[in-house]
């Protein structure tokens, strides 16, 4: 169902990443790809960008339709590994939902459409993708005593039964670690039980849903587990507790874990996107690199002469590269010295940092140069 918020800007942000793959080379080092956690809570409609290095929300905004789709909570959220889309499982009161099972609704964030996938029959609690774009989802402890795992039809929402879990005390989260593992977080809600952290069993003959207790502190048993996310990057598991404070840890598989901080919003499911976002302006650049190709050749006086004498050529990007003899000034002068560098023998080398140096920073920064973008 085609939506009309202009202030969509992750769908903006995932065409920006797409343009980045597809631009020609020489403009794709304009953008940087960085990481950002889509965050959901099961109390409101709102999906929240927040930077992982600071936990701070850089952008909210609502899922529901009005008058077609109205969400009250979201319980989990997942991206699809092919067509990036997004999976979430919603609570909603349009179409009404019988309570607690929610469904499955799948978000465009290229051309910013929602539909709704299906009705997931079970009261599921989280989901996530495995590499073959199959969906894995857990359940809450059903009156059978026990937590479902399923996969969940990305046609129809509908549940296959996989195993099953010993029951918990609600809080079941999941998440598939390096190589597919699912691992499990759940409990802490009941007064006096323990919040827990299972992984697979190694068992000969064993199924998902036999594992294996990892200890962890009573820090993190202490408190309901709200999401259980895996950071491949770092190969740990984003621990988010359900305490007063929102406390954020990343643990590892050996139950050790570090404190990250504490969010300033309710957290029920958490996944990790890609964006494009301009690249940092940095203080390291090659001097006599003034096409930013991480090069030094005739290319880069040509370039230099052009933005210097030929209307309409590009500017330097960064004018530190183009004072190609340290003179605290861009002219025809370092033009003159780069191709004599090049070509003349015995003449002066390129002062650092150079490309035999590497990247770095201008040693005589008092100059008034700027590096808005260099090829570092």
């Amino acid at each position: 169902m085609q939506r009309n918020c202009p202030r969509r800007i992750l769908g903006v942000l995932s065409l920006l990443t797409l343009w980045v793959a597809l631009a020609p080379t020489g403009v794709e080092a304009q953008f940087c790809l960085e990481t950002r956690w889509l965050t959901v809570s099961d109390q409101d409609d709102v999906v929240r960008s927040v930077n992982p290095l600071t936990l701070e929300v850089e952008e909210a905004f609502a899922m529901s339709i009005p008058g077609a789709i109205e969400i009250d909570g979201i319980r989990g959220i997942a991206v699809h590994p092919t067509s990036g889309n997004w999976y979430m499982l919603t609570l909603t009161s349009l179409p009404p939902s019988p309570l607690p099972n929610p469904w499955l609704m799948e978000y465009n964030p290229i051309d910013d459409t929602l539909a709704i996938v299906g009705f997931t029959v079970l009261d599921f609690n989280d989901l996530d993708f495995n590499s073959a774009g199959e969906i894995r989802a857990i359940t809450n402890q059903l009156s059978t005593g026990s937590s479902n795992l399923c996969e969940l039809s990305t046609i129809t929402g509908g549940p296959t039964d996989l195993c099953q879990y010993p029951g918990s005390n609600g809080g079941d989260s999941l998440s598939l670690g390096s190589g597919g593992a699912i691992f499990r977080a759940s409990g802490g809600y009941v007064t006096g039980e323990l919040a827990s952290f299972e992984e697979p069993s190694a068992a000969p003959g064993s199924n998902s849903c036999d594992t294996t207790s990892i200890n962890i502190s009573a820090q993190l048993s202490g408190e309901p587990i709200r999401t259980l996310t895996y950071l491949a990057d770092q190969d740990t598991f984003l621990w988010v507790q359900g305490d007063t404070a929102r406390s954020a840890y990343t643990v590892n598989v050996s139950g050790d874990e570090t404190f990250l901080g504490t969010f300033d919003h309710d957290i029920n499911g958490l996944a990790l996107i890609e964006v494009a976002v301009p690249c940092p302006v940095g203080d390291e650049f090659i001097r006599g690199d003034c096409n930013s190709d991480t090069g030094v050749n005739v290319a880069d006086a040509v370039f230099l002469l052009g933005s210097l004498f030929v209307p309409g050529s590009p500017p330097l990007s960064c004018r530190d590269a183009g004072d190609i003899n340290d003179d605290g000034g861009v002219n025809v002068a370092d033009a003159v010295f780069l191709l004599g560098s090049l070509f003349v023998p015995n003449s002066p080398g390129i002062p650092e940092p150079n490309l035999q140096s590497g990247c770095g920073a201008d040693p005589t920064a008092a100059d008034s140069l700027e590096c808005d973008l260099s090829g570092c």
